[in-house]
């Protein structure tokens, strides 16, 4: 339509010029003619001999961090022609000579593919434009960015200046005096000593519940909280993590389990509840909170971006 808009603007010109009559105006209509056509063959010979590769660079980002995109441009030398890509609905970003980087910014958890990218090939004025497509779909993982917000596993005992008489038993000689219990001395119950309960067995496990979350934004929440307290016990000494869906927890222990609960958590979403956790270790249930705000919608995807097909909470 631009280079419509411009050979009409040469006709006018020219038309102008036999009215009047006027030679410099018949010069610049006929100068407009030839910038249409030199600007449209430009355009054609870019698209004819273009040669576009793209690849992404990171096929796992995490959710405040864009997708990195790298582009590998190969087009005549010295022809006047640029090469743009559309990043948003309607924001198109610059090519270099030889391609370049383009950040792509998703801003959501999940699994996403990526289409072919669309190119926009037009001469240095703007004058003529067409698109091609670059790329073959490639899927990407957004993680989740792990944050605090959930609960601390239950104490694993009482305070010993709080330990009732059901937890003590008389003094026994030879006893060490760290654990004589100087509060029932004093109550006139007698000397005692503190009785050490047994401490629980097994790992802290994390129990994820995302059952009635209808919202995205809730399901969200609960896999950052969840990525956070993981990780937090992870570098404790490990624990066991109860996924919807799951009949038993899973044990992350090392970076390699990490991660791949990382990615699990990166395709959660709402599902029945988890199986019942067995007793052992102290236990944490994630879910989102009622009453919680849910925040800001969630931002469109860009374009050429759409949700892959992958199970919620499958191994």
């Amino acid at each position: 339509m631009r280079g419509v808009a411009w050979l009409v603007c040469a006709g006018a010109l020219a038309f102008a010029a036999g009215a009047l009559p006027s030679l410099a105006l018949f010069a610049l209509s006929a100068g407009m003619v030839i910038m249409v056509l030199g600007a449209a063959g430009t355009v054609l010979l870019a698209r004819a001999r273009l040669r576009a590769e793209r690849s992404v660079v990171e096929r796992e980002v995490p959710e405040d961090l864009p997708v990195r995109l790298r582009f590998e441009l190969r087009l005549p030398a010295r022809l006047p022609a640029r090469v743009q890509v559309r990043v948003a609905r309607r924001a198109w970003a610059a090519l270099g000579e030889d391609g370049g980087v383009v950040e792509l910014p998703i801003d959501r958890r999940g699994a996403f593919r990526v289409e072919a990218s669309r190119l926009r090939i037009s001469d240095t004025l703007g004058i003529f434009r067409l698109h091609v497509r670059a790329g073959e779909p490639e899927e990407v993982l957004v993680l989740p960015v792990p944050e605090g917000g959930a609960h601390s596993p239950p104490a694993r005992g009482r305070s010993n200046e709080h330990t009732e008489p059901d937890g003590l038993r008389p003094y026994v000689p030879g006893t060490p005096v760290s654990r004589i219990h100087w509060l029932s001395l004093a109550r006139g119950r007698g000397l005692h000593e503190r009785r050490s309960a047994p401490p629980p067995t097994g790992l802290p496990l994390v129990v994820v519940d995302t059952s009635g979350d209808t919202d995205p934004r809730a399901v969200d929440w609960v896999a950052r909280v969840a990525a956070g307290e993981v990780l937090r016990l992870s570098r404790d000494g490990g624990c066991s993590v109860l996924l919807p869906g799951d009949a038993t927890a899973a044990t992350v222990s090392d970076e390699e389990s990490w991660r791949a609960l990382h990615r699990r958590l990166a395709v959660l979403d709402a599902r029945t509840a988890s199986a019942p956790p067995r007793p052992g270790g102290p236990t944490t249930v994630i879910r989102f909170p009622a009453g919680l705000s849910l925040g800001p919608p969630q931002p469109p995807l860009p374009p050429d971006v759409v949700p892959a097909r992958r199970g919620g909470g499958g191994r």
